[in-house]
C-alpha cells in the first residue's frame, strides 16, 4: 500500500490532488501538511513512498529543503507542485533531487501522469523541462548560462532573489532562510553584480521580462 503525503499550504490544491491520486491508486494512504514543520514530523513518523511538495509554504522556501528531507528519508520520491515557473527552478529541484517538478497551471491529467511515473519508473518531467534538460546537456556550462540571465544565479541566489522581488527586506530574508543579515546583504550585491541591475525595482524588472520571454 502507498503512502502519499500532500505538503501545500492551500487545502483546495490538497483536496484536487487527493482526488487525482485516489483515481489513481485507490487502496493508497493520504496524509496532508500544510507547514514544513508538519512535513518533518510525518516523515519521520511515517515511511513515505510519494511526497507531493509545494516549495512556497510556511516553514520553507528554498531548495536546501530537497537535501534536508532526503536525509529523514532517502527513498521517499518527491514531486514539486509549484507555481514557480519550470524553466528558472525545476531543473535545480531536480539536480537537488527531487524526482519529478509539475507547474500548477499545468491541466490535472498532467497530475496524474506525473504521479504515475514517479511511481512506476522513478521520475518525471515534462516536455518542457526534458528540453531545458537536452539543452543543458548539449550545450557548454559557458554558454548555457550566456542564453539565459538568470541561470547565472547560485541556487541559494535564486532563493535569495526570489524574497527580494517579493518586498521582503534584508532582515526579513536572514530571518526567513537562517541566515545572518550580513550574509543576505553579500548575497543582494552579488545578485546585482551577476545581472547588472543597480537596484531592487530593476531586479524586479528583469524577472517580469523574463516571465514574459517565457510565455
Amino acid at each position: 500500500m502507498k503512502k502519499i503525503l500532500i505538503a501545500d499550504d492551500h487545502s483546495i490544491v490538497r483536496l484536487g490532488a487527493s482526488f487525482i491520486i485516489k483515481e489513481l491508486i485507490a487502496e493508497a494512504t493520504i496524509l496532508q501538511a500544510e507547514t514544513y514543520d508538519e512535513v518533518y514530523a510525518e516523515l519521520k513518523k511515517d515511511n513515505i513512498d510519494l511526497l507531493l511538495l509545494d516549495i512556497n509554504m510556511p516553514g520553507g522556501n528554498n531548495i536546501k529543503m530537497i537535501k534536508e528531507i532526503l536525509e529523514i528519508r532517502p527513498l521517499v520520491k518527491i514531486l514539486i507542485f509549484s507555481s514557480y515557473e519550470e524553466n528558472l527552478y525545476a531543473l535545480r529541484y531536480i539536480s537537488a533531487g527531487a524526482s519529478g517538478y509539475l507547474h500548477k497551471n499545468t491541466a490535472m491529467s498532467e497530475l496524474k501522469n506525473a504521479i504515475q511515473n514517479i511511481i512506476t519508473r522513478g521520475r518525471y518531467m515534462s516536455e518542457a523541462v526534458k528540453e531545458l534538460y537536452i539543452q543543458k546537456l548539449t550545450t557548454s556550462k559557458s554558454s548555457f548560462d550566456g542564453n539565459d540571465q538568470l541561470r547565472k544565479l547560485s541556487n541559494r541566489e535564486m532563493d535569495v532573489a526570489k524574497h527580494l522581488i517579493k518586498g521582503l527586506g534584508i532582515l526579513d530574508v536572514a530571518n526567513l532562510m537562517e541566515l545572518s543579515s550580513s550574509t543576505v546583504s553579500t548575497y543582494k550585491s552579488r545578485i546585482f553584480e551577476k545581472l547588472n541591475v543597480n537596484n531592487l525595482p530593476e531586479l524586479i524588472e528583469l524577472f517580469k521580462l523574463h516571465d514574459e520571454e517565457q510565455h
